[in-house]
């Protein structure tokens, strides 16, 4: 996970996932998803091997209004990241029980972490997603 900057306008300082807003350039969700990994860590990543994990909109109360397609993404090997400092203040690695515990967490975020916290295996994940994304709201 990556802690956005402190002069960020939305969710300074939180830790969240790589993602952002759409470019006219991006053929799609999935070529969005991989330019904002690009950008912000340094990785390449397959865009057919995303496999969505929540499709919401956001709520009012919390900001802008916006859909928010946040995807899993099985990692087969090692791989070394390379944070932008301008989109990432600095970047953890935690299992998703752990950051829940530990870390300041926008809403969406946390609905996030908190599902994939339900599954003791990626397996396991992978297998209840096959039925779609898993978009259920919780109150924390």
């Amino acid at each position: 996970m990556s802690r956005r900057p402190a002069h960020f306008r939305y969710y300074p300082g939180a830790f969240v996932f790589p993602g952002g807003r759409r470019d006219l350039t991006d053929l799609d969700i999935r070529a969005t998803a991989a330019r904002e990994v690009f950008e912000e860590i340094g990785v390449v990543i397959d865009t057919g091997r995303l496999v969505p994990l929540r499709d919401i909109n956001t709520s009012p109360h919390a900001g802008p209004v916006y859909h928010m397609l946040t995807f899993a993404y099985v990692i087969d090997e090692s791989f070394v990241t390379s944070p932008n400092a301008e989109e990432v203040e600095e970047e953890i690695w935690i299992t998703a029980r752990a950051a829940i515990q530990q870390l300041q967490l926008p809403y969406q975020i946390m609905a996030a972490v908190h599902t994939i916290s339900q599954f003791s295996r990626v397996a396991e994940l992978l297998r209840a997603l096959e039925g779609g994304s898993i978009n259920e709201d919780y109150w924390f």
